[in-house]
């Protein structure tokens, strides 16, 4: 299973990475709600000293100066006005195409237009057409006019040209001809600029063009050519990834533009991405507080003085209402002055073309290292790991914008960890929960039937915690070197290894009549003579012993088919009294015993790895030893807790080969050894070593043995020494 949740999670993995680089239109809107998820929370702070001022024909105005458009007459005296009251430079976001119909010299033809008779004639006025005043009005003067990107129309002459580095991109917004003005206005104007802010597939806008290609003449926006015109700026600059060396897949793309003393990053479009500040009353001036002024207006002029001014519409019926990220509903004038303050500000978002890269690795990162950990079942760096890829992405993502303008989009790296982290999770959770179940209804058969029995017969008193006293015979068997056998091994092949080498020992001492106590971890606890009292307890399991080795060979051989690693064994044996019961809450009971008896079986098992043996038995097992059987004294040692020393002794078939030779060249030097013939000792335990028997390290056990003659004759143990040894450790 584990390889399943390794194998889902670099799937989602590449899925992610895959969707990171190539987003669907789905995972695009996504994103921008991201980004406008960062400007809401943290919008452009609006400096009131920005030089840049809105003039509003607002819904008051229109009712009180009459419908839109209104003679041009109005716009040449709003044109003095503004400059008047000291504005630096104009620009109108507004088109004049047509002819003014409310002019004295068109206004007979209007009138004549679907009627019958002699069209009337009007007498010489003396009153200036109003095209010809509105132009005067603006003639020499820093204003800018606008014009719209169309299908039909005339390909405009702007104003002031574009020294593009390399060649023109082909990315950029495109129209094949536009809605300009009337000629004598054009010709009159400062500048020219577009005012086609254009818009994402929701409606809101979040870029806008600063320059576009009109039939092959590149024009800039309104708001570029305003600030033109506001510098004394001969033209524009436009940079490329041609020049600047940087990378774009191939394609010339605009990274940057210089506009006078302002240079801005663009998007490889062309477009400036919009960092807004929102709507703001003290960007705004009714027009009607221009046109109603009685001379110079001194509040008035405090708000236009030296300031860039934008005359525009936030009337309902003119549809020039935008939709942004932090204004549901706002005049598309105020789009090119949130343009000319973050410029002016230096206040930009930007979102360079390694940004994707970074999110893609990100993404990898995230999905790699959890899915390792899914496939360590390690839930809880698991889950620590996904908080830091998916926390810290949005963390990370917030304070990018907030600090550098940077827009990083967090979400695959949200969506990534969640993806592979719940569902790997959830599997593995779900695996260990089989595998419980199947290791319980395994190893369920190594609890022998007669208990069952005797907690039926009398389940008051087997269900009480104070059990019953008697004598057991308690063995404790361990897998030798396991961490070491097991370091770097996938986990399902640790349980293999466990589950096999386990099941085939608990079975042997089921088989022997013992009472398996508790698997723990890597060794099982079992003992004889409880439930089910019996007299040869000891004799009985010192007959397993030979039977649990045959067990590990046969366990061994199904382990080294599998490709797994042989595993040792060492067993400590010892009989005496002890408790034993159902004991534990009455919510969960265990069959398990305690005692100083069991203590010091733990203990034996221990040392078998000091003396190298493959058992060590206590001294009241060995005195139930039956013939066919060989019990070998190893030491007289006092174990870690036990205040006397007791003997040790290792069990052997005295049939095995070089058993009786080794009984007695031990028997021989441990005798000299007792008896401080330190010579005698270091010649017998050398001949100790060279006796060779199975389940024996004799070259250990003589080594441990002349190792102490050593320091015995530099430090000479009490007069009242009689060969006992004080083991400091507990294995």
């Amino acid at each position: 299973m584990t390889r399943l949740t390794f194998a889902l999670g670099l799937i989602v993995t590449v899925a992610m990475i895959v969707l990171t680089a190539f987003p669907p239109p789905i995972l695009d809107r996504a994103r921008d709600a991201v980004f406008d998820g960062y400007q809401r929370t943290e919008p452009r702070a609006y400096d009131p000293q920005a030089p840049v001022h809105i003039i509003d024909i607002d819904e008051a105005s229109l009712e009180e100066y009459g419908q839109w458009p209104w003679p041009r007459s109005y716009l040449a005296e709003l044109t003095d006005r503004l400059f008047d009251h000291g504005a630096a430079a104009i620009g109108y976001d507004v088109l004049f195409p047509e002819p003014d119909r409310t002019s004295p010299d068109l206004i007979v033809d209007s009138w004549a237009r679907f009627t019958d008779g002699i069209p009337p004639v009007l007498p010489d006025l003396g009153i200036e057409p109003h095209d010809d005043r509105f132009a005067a009005s603006i003639a020499g003067r820093p204003v800018v006019l606008s014009v719209a990107g169309g299908q039909e129309g005339e390909v405009p002459q702007p104003m002031a040209g574009f020294a593009v580095t390399g060649d023109t991109p082909n990315t950029l917004t495109q129209y094949p001809a536009s809605v300009g003005n009337l000629p004598q206005l054009t010709e009159a104007a400062s500048g020219l600029g577009t005012i086609s802010l254009g818009r994402n597939v929701d409606g809101i806008t979040r870029t806008v063009p600063m320059v576009s290609d009109i039939g092959g003449v590149l024009v800039p926006s309104l708001s570029a050519e305003l600030l033109r015109v506001w510098y004394g700026a001969g033209g524009h600059v436009l940079k490329t990834t041609e020049a600047s060396g940087e990378v774009s897949g191939g394609t010339i793309a605009a990274t940057a533009m210089q506009t006078g003393e302002a240079i801005f990053p663009l998007e490889p479009d062309g477009r400036i991405r919009l960092h807004y500040a929102g709507f703001q009353p003290d960007r705004m001036t009714p027009v009607g507080e221009v046109l109603e002024a009685d001379g110079i207006d001194p509040d008035l002029a405090a708000r236009l003085e030296g300031r860039m001014v934008l005359v525009g519409s936030s009337a309902q019926g003119l549809f020039d209402i935008r939709t942004t990220p932090l204004d549901g509903q706002i005049a598309g004038v105020t789009l090119h002055a949130e343009i000319i303050e973050q410029i002016i500000a230096r206040s930009f978002l930007s979102r360079p073309d390694w940004m994707r890269g970074l999110e893609i690795l990100i993404v990898a990162l995230a999905g790699l290292a959890l899915s390792i950990f899914n496939r360590l079942e390690r839930p809880v760096i698991g889950l620590a790991a996904a908080l830091a890829f998916g926390g810290g992405s949005v963390v990370g993502g917030i304070l990018a914008f907030m600090q550098l303008g940077l827009l990083y989009n967090p979400l695959m790296a949200v969506l990534t960890t969640v993806l592979v982290y719940l569902p790997g999770t959830t599997l593995g959770y779900l695996a260990k929960e089989r595998a419980r179940r199947s290791i319980r209804e395994r190893f369920a058969r190594f609890l022998p039937p007669p208990l069952i029995a005797e907690i039926e017969k009398n389940p008051a008193a087997a269900l009480t915690p104070e059990g019953a006293e008697r004598d057991l015979t308690v063995m404790f068997v361990d897998m030798r070197g396991f961490s070491t056998v097991t370091e770097g091994m996938p986990p399902d092949r640790v349980v293999t290894l466990v589950n096999t080498f386990l099941s085939a020992v608990a079975e042997t001492l089921v088989d022997h009549g013992a009472t398996i106590d508790k698997f723990m971890g890597d060794a099982v606890m079992a003992f004889w003579n409880a439930p089910i009292e019996r007299p040869d307890h000891a004799a009985a399991a010192l007959g397993a012993l030979h039977a649990i080795n045959d067990a590990a060979e046969q366990a061994n051989f199904a382990l080294t088919s599998q490709g797994l690693p042989r595993v040792n064994l060492g067993v400590g044996l010892n009989t005496g009294p002890a408790s034993v019961g159902l004991m534990g809450s009455r919510d969960r009971l265990s069959y398990t015993c305690i005692g100083d008896s069991v203590t010091l079986a733990a203990r034996l098992e221990g040392l078998t790895r000091i003396y190298g043996t493959r058992n060590c038995v206590g001294p009241m097992s060995v005195a139930a030893c039956p013939d066919h059987l060989l019990a070998v004294t190893l030491d007289l040692i006092a174990v870690k807790g036990f205040a006397n020393a007791v003997e040790v002794s290792t069990v052997l078939p005295r049939m095995a080969s070089g058993a009786e030779d080794f009984a007695t060249a031990l028997g021989t030097a441990r005798a000299a050894y007792i008896a401080r013939d330190w010579s005698g000792a270091e010649a017998g335990f050398l001949a100790v070593a060279k006796v060779k028997i199975p389940y024996c390290n004799t070259a250990l056990l003589a080594q441990l043995y002349l190792d102490r003659v050593a320091g015995h004759r530099q430090n000479p143990p009490p007069q009242d020494w009689a060969g006992e040894f004080v083991a400091l450790t507990k294995r």
